[in-house]
């Protein structure tokens, strides 16, 4: 049976970032090869609807190595993209804290059902389920050239961290 995405995407525009690239990295603390989540194409600040995506570049670290000869983007960092839009989501409704990231704390009912390949966006959506500032859940799925990839839940625990390790 066909997975139904969680928004209408064809009532929202894909091509445009609403949040800019800056905003997001003052969020998600994610940098160099680790930054997954390039952009934002819709966020609804009240429900924390949101949409992100990544492209999946053809010089990606994980190419060479993640199926030589016929490269597929990891599930796991199709997860952690996940993660990253669920990390935006949160703070933006609780803030920056100092000293505080909203963390990978698990995963729930994942399950991946297309690939994604060098030169393809991934676009991935995010509703919350819980929100809380100690534990929070959100539900995210997946898609590609209108394809299902993948599903789960992402929860996030509030976690302390050195922000004098993070570049800007």
């Amino acid at each position: 049976m066909p997975v139904e995405p969680f928004f209408d995407l064809s009532s929202i525009d894909l091509s445009r970032s609403v949040v800019p690239i800056d905003e997001i990295r003052a969020s998600v603390p994610h940098r160099f090869e680790f930054a997954l989540l390039d952009g934002i194409v819709h966020f609804d600040p009240t429900t924390l609807n949101a949409i992100g995506f990544h492209d999946a570049r053809p010089d990606g670290f994980w190419v060479r190595g993640h199926i030589p000869g016929d490269p597929i983007f990891p599930g796991a960092l199709m997860v952690e993209c996940a993660a990253q839009l669920s990390s935006y989501c949160y703070r933006h409704r609780f803030g920056n804290e100092e000293g505080k990231f909203f963390g990978f704390g698990g995963m729930d009912k994942v399950k991946f059902r297309s690939m994604v390949r060098p030169g393809q966006r991934l676009y991935v959506l995010c509703k919350e389920i819980k929100l809380d500032r100690r534990h929070s859940r959100f539900a995210v799925q997946g898609f590609c050239e209108g394809r299902f990839c993948f599903e789960g839940e992402i929860i996030g625990v509030q976690m302390a961290v050195s922000t004098a390790a993070t570049p800007r």
